[in-house]
C-alpha cells in the first residue's frame, strides 16, 4: 500500500513536469506551414498553384538525430501545428543546447536553405541537410524524420557501424 501512495504522486509530478516543456516558439515565422494545412485546403480550383513555394520552409516538422562518437549529439527538432510551434537545438561539440525562440533564431536559416520534397531522393536529402548544417560525416547514425505540408511522413537512415 505504501508503494500505491509512493508512486501515484511520482506519476502526477512527472505528467506535470511533462507539460511544461520550453520548446515553445513564443514568436514563430508567420508564413512557416502548419501540419495539415494544406491537407484542409479546397484543392478543387484547377489553376490553384502549388503552396509549398510560398511557405517559409518546405516541411511542418523536421526532426534531426545525427550521433558521433562519445555520446556526442547533433539534434535539430522543428514542430508547426495546430497546438503551436515548438523548436531545439543540441550541438554536444559546441556545447550549444537552446529551446524555444532561441532555437528558432539558430535554426531558421538553416531550415529556410532547405529545399527539398517528398520526391526527392534519400541521397540528395541526407547530402543538403549535412551541408546545410555543416555535420562532420564521421558519424555513427543519422537519422531524419519530416512530415510535409500535405502530411506525407518520409524517415532518411545512415548507420555507419
Amino acid at each position: 500500500m505504501k508503494l500505491k501512495t509512493a508512486v501515484i504522486p511520482a506519476f502526477a509530478a512527472s505528467l506535470l513536469l511533462f507539460g511544461c516543456s520550453n520548446d515553445e516558439v513564443k514568436d514563430p515565422p508567420k508564413d512557416a506551414p502548419k501540419e495539415n494545412e494544406s491537407a484542409n485546403k479546397d484543392t478543387s480550383n484547377d489553376s490553384m498553384t502549388d503552396t509549398s513555394q510560398d511557405n517559409k520552409f518546405a516541411f511542418t516538422s523536421f526532426d534531426l538525430d545525427v550521433d558521433y562518437a562519445d555520446h556526442q549529439d547533433y539534434e535539430v527538432d522543428y514542430d508547426n501545428d495546430e497546438d503551436g510551434m515548438e523548436a531545439s537545438f543540441q550541438d554536444d561539440m559546441n556545447d550549444e543546447k537552446l529551446s524555444g525562440d532561441k532555437a528558432m533564431d539558430k535554426i531558421t536559416p538553416m531550415l529556410e536553405k532547405l529545399d527539398f520534397d517528398k520526391d526527392t531522393s534519400d541521397e540528395d536529402v541526407m547530402k543538403q541537410v549535412k551541408d546545410t548544417f555543416s555535420l562532420k560525416d564521421d558519424y555513427e547514425k543519422f537519422e531524419l524524420e519530416v512530415t510535409f505540408p500535405d502530411g506525407t511522413e518520409k524517415e532518411y537512415k545512415d548507420m555507419k557501424q
